[in-house]
């Protein structure tokens, strides 16, 4: 799982698009468009609720720490699709 971000029109009006891609093929399994918060990646993880996901890898940043089971999650970009 992994996020970006751009803007409309200006950058103050910041839109992060957020993924999750299947580590070995990488297909993208689900994607949410909107803001970095919490509730923009319990969107993201919404869509892939009935997907049999055995291992997240993301970037340190706070949501996923806050939200991911931790048995099931490792920080890393060494481990992350590049976009």
């Amino acid at each position: 799982m992994d996020e970006f971000w751009s803007f409309v029109q200006k950058k103050e009006n910041q839109r992060w698009t957020w993924y999750a891609m299947d580590k070995r093929s990488g297909i993208i399994l689900a994607w949410h468009n909107g803001k970095r918060t919490d509730e923009a990646l319990k969107a993201l993880m919404k869509q892939m609720e009935n997907i049999p996901i055995v291992h997240y890898y993301t970037d340190d940043w706070g949501a996923y720490t806050r939200l991911l089971d931790s048995d099931k999650h490792s920080i890393g970009k060494d481990e992350t699709w590049k976009i």
